[in-house]
């Protein structure tokens, strides 16, 4: 029995020497602090998704970053930045086509979605950009992000934190009900579209951070899992939150412990997470 315990504590020494050791390359440690970051900061983001029903617009977003993908690479230029900026570009045409045709924003996302990925793959063929990189945006990786990338992060996540703190009073009432919250006075069509370019950021770095297959796992199953138990708009946020770091943060040092990609590891436990929360749900309203 000595034995198996000295065993057992030698494994768990190797193994936390080992992430220590990890943390000493710069790639690694760029990519924790990106995950941290995003799994921190990135589900407020995913509230705004769900509340204001932007599904549909985020198909759109991961079609538009994939178009700008592609130009960047044709170009020669950082596929993060080409990506961003035509999610911008993307998100400022959405609003204002739905906004001066009276048109859902629905079915405008669904146009520019179809348009969107057209071109992507139209570019791909015609600058001969190379399908494994073009589509590798779809995957991602942690461990590719530059300083840049890193300290774009960052930014991001103080700008969308700031936003929520700052202005909380103006934006629950948008996530409330768009049309009580114009007649209240607030600005609804600008916070509207600071929203949207917010969800807009969040898709194009998280394709980057983590791949377009696997982002709703710190976009939004943070915000679906904290939607079974939260009791207000604040409580959301917080919860989200919360719920986002854990995901982030043990997925990576289980992708560790595992040997599986962090991205996977994250997502598996996010998983895991929203079944306990449906189980948790329905038998709250069996009791109830």
């Amino acid at each position: 029995m000595e034995d198996r315990a000295h065993g057992g504590g030698r494994v768990r020494l190797r193994a936390e020497l080992d992430v220590i050791q990890a943390f000493s390359y710069p790639p690694i440690l760029r990519g924790f602090i990106a995950l941290v970051l995003a799994g921190c900061f990135f589900p407020l983001a995913g509230v705004f998704i769900l509340r204001l029903n932007l599904v549909t617009l985020r198909f759109t977003l991961m079609h538009a970053a994939l178009l700008g993908a592609a130009v960047g690479l044709a170009l020669r230029i950082d596929p993060l930045l080409a990506g961003l900026l035509f999610d911008l570009v993307a998100i400022a045409a959405i609003a204002r086509v739905a906004r001066e045709s009276g048109l859902a924003l629905g079915y405008v996302s669904t146009f520019f979605m179809v348009l969107t990925i057209g071109l992507a793959f139209a570019v791909i063929y015609k600058a001969g950009v190379p399908a494994k990189d073009a589509f590798g945006i779809l995957w991602g990786s942690i461990y590719t992000l530059s300083r840049i990338d890193l300290v774009l992060i960052a930014l991001y996540s103080v700008a969308i934190v700031l936003f929520v703190t700052l202005l909380f009073p103006r934006v629950s009432a948008v996530l409330f009900h768009r049309e009580i919250a114009y007649a209240s006075g607030v600005r609804e069509a600008a916070l509207t579209t600071v929203i949207l370019l917010f969800v807009g950021v969040s898709v194009a770095l998280l394709m980057q951070l983590i791949g377009a297959l696997l982002l709703d796992s710190i976009l939004l199953l943070p915000a679906i899992i904290a939607s079974f138990t939260a009791r207000s708009t604040r409580g959301f946020f917080l919860q989200a939150c919360i719920i986002g770091a854990f995901c982030s943060i043990s997925g990576f040092f289980t992708s560790f412990a595992l040997d599986v990609p962090a991205s996977s590891a994250v997502t598996v436990i996010a998983a895991c997470l929203l079944g306990a929360g449906l189980i948790y749900r329905r038998l709250s309203r069996r009791r109830s």
